[in-house]
């Protein structure tokens, strides 16, 4: 497998993932104004909001490993000298609001899962 079949791959994870998330999102969002029509038990009500509240949650952690796997596409373009562009792919933060100081992937441990990945 080439680096751009490789990035090819991540690029139709990353767009369906995208796709994937907005529809969740919308869904949640209709769910969350139709309780406000019905009419539901206060405490039965708080228990659907909260599940709701978890699911929002999820969305956002979920995003959190697109955006990594955003960095390592732009990270082996950038090592490969492949034109990201060819993918249609916007360039990436190198560090995500959230992200735990043990969680942040090193250019050095990027390149060792890169290296794992031809194996």
């Amino acid at each position: 497998m080439t680096y751009e079949d490789l990035i090819k791959e991540l690029c139709d994870v990353i767009k369906e993932s995208e796709t994937n998330s907005i529809s969740i999102y919308e869904n949640l969002e209709n769910i969350d104004s139709l309780l406000e029509e019905m009419a539901i038990p206060a405490h039965g009500l708080k228990r659907i909001h909260d599940l709701i509240s978890n699911s929002f949650g999820l969305l956002q952690h979920q995003d959190l490993h697109r955006q990594k796997i955003e960095r390592v596409v732009n990270h082996v373009c950038e090592r490969n000298n492949i034109d990201a562009s060819n993918f249609n792919f916007a360039s990436s933060a190198k560090y995500i609001s959230g992200d735990d100081s043990k969680e942040i992937v090193s250019d050095d441990e990027l390149e060792a899962l890169i290296k794992s990945m031809q194996g």
